[in-house]
């Protein structure tokens, strides 16, 4: 059923589905990535601020010989012994504190590189099937655990190979030792260690950016979805009152555009003067040989009237002063509306005035 499954889901996931996959937890983490980065943090600290810390922490224990040896256990008070306790924990404190505040800083940002900040309760929430012991037992031994716990041998032996090879390579300097002093001798020691460790480190970083790309190719993998899937997401997308109000504001402004390209074709714009527009098209050639009334080619009140008026004025298209009529107009018709029969009288009043300035216009045009 699980191939099947998978044969089926061939479509990219939405970002819906992406969405619910991470409210739910599932995003592709790596944890080699942050394991490693903790290891290489530690490593780092420890050769950097190591020396101080074990300076630290001796100086601890000879202060606390120094206290002991001084008074002796029955001439130390309990205040004293409080007292000096409290020092201890201050400055013990600062010195894993100075340890762990690295390690953990770098912890967050392997994880925060990988997925960003998000907080997912669903992935905490109680499930009564986690107790099912059936399904508990079909996880461990499922076909991902199986590949999981192979892979984990196979780091293991790959890490611990290239530590071996990098050992190997320093067989004649650990020889060498045994001529030396007990210092020098561990002094070559600490470097053959450091060779070896350093080699597994890589070995580790090579399999960690190997994960990184596994996991973000299965997590890919996981989210498709199938073409059944996606029908039901788009069913239900339509319902969401949120979808539809999007679709409603794209479409008011595809609409808006449209209008507002009209503007420039319109033969009169009535207006309030201030706050309402209405832009009248009417041929009287073709229109009154097919008997239409005037159409409503744009509206809008407050700033889209004064864009419409804007646009008339840069077109040469006349703008007529006529607030009952403009209100009227804009409250009753809708663009793509012919004008009511009762605007009908109103209206050629208008066109008239319209076509008397452009003949006075084309006739001071002829002269």
């Amino acid at each position: 059923m699980a191939e099947n499954d998978d044969k089926e889901r061939t479509e990219e996931p939405t970002p819906r589905r992406r969405q619910e996959a991470r409210e739910q937890g599932q995003v592709p983490l790596s944890h080699e990535i942050v394991g490693i980065a903790l290891l290489l943090t530690v490593v780092l600290t420890l050769t950097l601020a190591g020396g101080d810390l074990a300076a630290g922490i001796g100086g601890l224990i000879a202060d606390a010989i120094h206290v002991v040896g001084d008074r002796g256990p029955r001439e130390l008070t309990l205040e004293d012994a409080v007292k000096h306790l409290m020092g201890v924990a201050l400055v013990g404190g600062k010195l894993i504190l100075g340890v762990l505040g690295p390690i953990f800083a770098i912890g967050l940002l392997a994880a925060y590189g990988q997925i960003g900040f998000g907080i997912s309760t669903k992935a905490l929430s109680f499930k009564p099937e986690r107790l099912d012991p059936m399904a508990g037992f079909k996880r461990v031994f499922s076909m991902r655990s199986s590949v999981r716990t192979l892979m984990g041998l196979l780091k293991l032996l790959f890490v611990s190979g290239s530590m071996v090879a990098a050992a190997c390579t320093q067989i004649e300097e650990v020889a060498a030792t045994g001529a030396m002093d007990l210092g020098p001798a561990l002094v070559a020691i600490g470097h053959v260690t450091m060779r070896c460790v350093s080699a597994g480190l890589i070995a580790m970083l090579v399999l960690a950016l190997i994960d990184l790309v596994y996991q973000r190719w299965q997590h890919e993998k996981d989210l498709k979805m199938s073409k059944d899937e996606i029908r039901q997401e788009m069913k239900q997308s339509e319902g969401d009152p949120h979808v539809k109000a999007r679709i409603r504001r794209v479409q008011r402004e595809m609409a808006a555009r449209r209008m507002m390209q009209d503007v420039p074709k319109a033969t009169v714009v009535v207006t309030n003067p201030t706050h309402f527009a209405v832009a009248l098209r009417y041929d009287r050639d073709e229109d009154a040989a097919k008997g239409r009334a005037p159409r409503v080619v744009a509206k809008g009140a407050d700033h889209v009237a004064l864009r419409i008026r804007e646009l008339a004025r840069e077109h040469g298209v006349i703008v007529y002063e006529d607030a009952p009529l403009a209100r009227t107009l804009h409250a009753k018709c809708e663009i793509g509306d012919a004008i009511p029969v009762d605007l009908y009288q109103a209206v050629a009043g208008v066109l008239a005035y319209v076509y008397r300035v452009q003949g006075k216009k084309a006739f001071t045009a002829v002269r």
